[in-house]
């Protein structure tokens, strides 16, 4: 395995745990009729569950529109077959702002987050646990 594909395989492995971590059950490179996941992320939650596709771009440079519009194009397919209800993508790099434009404006079902945020919100995910755990009889 050449170090690039084990890098990506490190960045995808670290997603997952964090997802695992916010209460996620997850299932890694999966096929979603006849497409590939990298990370399909399920939270079972009293008031609805959330079906996730998650995808990882461990890039050198910004996420750029098409890889964003190819993902949404992914996401979109799994919500009509009821695979999924949301997508995330995930870069280390961050993305584009014409990424970041036509996300907001055409593809509202789909998350662009860099790393850092995935693992900000893992932090005060678990603090809230923590929190709540702490207030129980």
């Amino acid at each position: 395995m050449t170090d690039h594909l084990q890098s990506e395989r490190h960045f995808e492995e670290s997603v997952e745990t964090f997802y695992k971590h916010m209460g996620y059950n997850t299932r890694t490179n999966t096929t979603l009729h006849t497409r590939p996941v990298q990370i399909h992320a399920h939270l079972e939650h009293p008031k609805e569950k959330q079906k996730v596709l998650v995808e990882c771009k461990p890039h050198q440079e910004p996420v750029g529109i098409h890889e964003v519009q190819k993902f949404c194009s992914k996401v979109a397919f799994a919500r009509e077959n009821k695979s999924a209800s949301a997508g995330v993508l995930i870069s280390n790099t961050g993305f584009t702002e014409e990424a970041i434009t036509w996300v907001s404006c055409h593809c509202t079902f789909v998350k662009l987050r860099t790393y850092k945020q995935l693992i900000n919100r893992s932090v005060k995910v678990n603090k809230l646990a923590k929190k709540f755990h702490n207030h129980m009889p």
